[in-house]
């Protein structure tokens, strides 16, 4: 997987070509809302495009629910619980006088900064890798520049800048009152509103542009690893037209579970995601407009996707580029009688994961578990770099024949370290110790799809 051959023309000498990898990383995206799934009735024609050139693993799954958490999975190899990290100080009031800053502890709670090594992008660069992060990163500003050569667009405040400029509108919504809840902390609630501003301009089609530079400007002599984090679809619900009215309210279908279910753990009638709710109301026509515009940002941000795609192909590099599409982490938009994330229901745990490249036998969903743990191995086994032996999650490349085909049964994952002092291993200076009792497998997958069968 790591490298092809390729004949010569002058020479008629075989030359290794090692992959490029395009890792695209969306915010609160819900896996039953893409156009190739046929449950959520939104139209995402790039992403549809990817999944058929490729793979989707349907039964992904976050290892977090929350933003900071999940990425930390991602690029530290590790449980969230697990990766070392400093909170930095709350911009929401969240915490109180729960935690305090500055003081190293987990990646287990928002707005912290990452302190393992950057061990992913290490290895890829004494590989020759040029690395490359647009957009929104989430696991500490101060150390983003330790991970990768360039980056841009991980700081809100460059964006507020870059509109101001150049003679733009405020267009980030989280500026507007009107999007967020008068209760402390002041979070996004699903109140949708028209952002007046061209979508060209938008904050994921800024990240898009970052992240095309970057694709245009690299070290054409060397392999890259670029990143870009779209922001969206995470409320607040305020986004441009024609986004917002593409999607018909009167058309969305009240889900099953929208109302608490009997039986609930006591913990969520008290939750302040419980409060939320009953804020935009418990009842589904209050909360159909919502849907709506959900799908409509989904699309946006399909449509930045497509720009992604094309610049790849503009600089002819497509062929030799590994796509992979994640989110973070769900949205529950509404159902168990809860909004946002940080719910240990399928609403917020499952994510999109496709990987698509011409090397992938196209068209297949996969039931393989996945988990937001595989993006780091299955990346470095793409570059030809054998992942360190305390990654918690699978290189999902080995699900894959030798003639690209998926092997549902044949890949599962280690017993790994699982309570361990921080670090991914011994042999990157940092001693693990303990064991995880449970595993996942890849040799025993389900034919149940989710949600709708």
């Amino acid at each position: 997987m790591g490298s092809v051959n390729t004949t010569d023309g002058i020479a008629g000498e075989e030359i290794n070509v090692k992959k490029n990898i395009l890792l695209i990383i969306s915010d609160q995206h819900r896996a039953d809302i893409m156009g190739f799934r046929d449950q959520g009735g939104c139209r995402t024609p790039n992403l549809d495009r990817l999944a058929a050139e490729g793979v989707s693993f349907d039964r992904a799954v976050c290892a977090a629910p929350l933003c900071g958490p999940s990425r930390a999975t991602m690029f530290s190899g590790l449980y969230a619980h697990q990766a070392r990290g400093v909170l930095l100080p709350d911009p929401l009031g969240a915490r109180g006088s729960m935690y305090q800053a500055e003081v190293e502890r987990d990646m287990m709670i928002n707005d912290s900064s990452i302190r393992e090594e950057p061990v992913l992008t290490n290895l890829l660069r004494e590989e020759g890798y040029h690395t490359a992060y647009a957009g929104k990163w989430h696991l500490g500003n101060d150390v983003i520049e330790q991970w990768f050569d360039r980056c841009w667009g991980y700081d809100n405040r460059q964006y507020f800048e870059w509109l101001e400029e150049h003679g733009h509108p405020d267009g980030w919504p989280l500026h507007d009152s009107e999007v967020k809840t008068t209760r402390e902390p002041h979070m996004s609630i699903p109140h949708t509103k028209v952002n007046p501003i061209d979508p060209a301009i938008g904050n994921d089609a800024w990240i898009a542009d970052i992240a095309i530079g970057y694709l245009r400007e690299r070290p054409k002599d060397r392999p890259f690893f670029t990143v870009c984090g779209f922001n969206g679809p995470h409320p607040p619900f305020k986004i441009p037209e024609p986004y917002y009215s593409m999607y018909d309210p009167a058309a969305m279908p009240e889900p099953e579970n929208f109302h608490p279910g009997a039986g609930e753990p006591e913990c969520k009638k008290n939750s302040f995601y419980r409060a939320l709710w009953k804020d935009h109301g418990n009842e589904w026509k209050s909360w159909r407009r919502s849907a709506a515009v959900y799908r409509g940002f989904v699309t946006y941000v399909d449509h930045q996707i497509g720009r992604l795609l094309a610049s790849l192909e503009e600089e002819g590099v497509r062929d030799d580029t590994l796509v992979v599409y994640v989110s973070d982490h769900g949205e529950m938009l509404g159902q168990h009688g809860l909004w946002h994330k940080m719910q240990a229901y399928e609403e917020a745990l499952r994510v999109p994961f496709i990987l698509s490249a011409p090397w992938i036998e196209a068209t297949r969903r996969s039931s393989a578990p996945a988990s937001l743990l595989d993006v780091a191995p299955t990346i470095l086994a793409t570059a030809g770099i054998s992942p360190p032996a305390a990654y918690e999650g699978a290189d999902l490349t080995a699900t894959f024949g030798e003639d690209g085909t998926i092997q549902d049964g044949t890949a599962s994952t280690k017993s790994a370290p699982c309570d361990r002092s921080g670090g991914v291993g011994e042999e990157h200076g940092r001693a693990p110790s303990g064991t995880c009792s449970a595993r996942r497998s890849l040799s025993a997958p389900s034919t149940a799809r989710w949600p709708g069968g």
